[in-house]
């Protein structure tokens, strides 16, 4: 059987890796980086189908991760993506027509911000 797979892109390690245990969890293959830079480099090198992306907007490094999802967008329009951020309100996600979590958030917010695996996704 083949998982869904979704790509993480959070800087703060402690967050990473309950993300990526959190997406396992849920049934994911997950893609996990510290950066948006690590994350793109990813998306051209492997060039994945991707069932969702998550990235937190700010990281180090050149790229943000609205940088990040507008690369993903170009290469699946319909990609879900979930953008999270403790320093700015939603117009990053609205740019590149995404989902936007503000932080701090709960695992229940979380979870209602992305599809379950297998289920269908409609963008607006």
């Amino acid at each position: 059987m083949n998982r869904q797979r979704v790509l993480v892109a959070e800087d703060e390690p402690v967050l990473l890796d309950l993300l990526q245990e959190l997406f396992e969890s849920w049934g994911y293959q997950v893609h996990a980086f510290g950066s948006a830079d690590a994350a793109c480099a990813f998306l051209q090198d492997e060039q994945p189908q991707l069932d969702l992306l998550f990235t937190d907007v700010r990281m180090p490094g050149i790229l943000s991760g609205v940088d990040l999802a507008l690369q993903a967008r170009g290469r699946q329009a319909n990609l879900p993506i979930v953008i999270t951020s403790g320093y700015c309100d939603d117009n990053p996600a609205r740019a590149a027509r995404a989902t936007f979590l503000p932080k701090p958030w709960d695992l229940e917010a979380l979870h209602r911000s992305c599809p379950t695996p297998g289920a269908q996704v409609n963008l607006v």
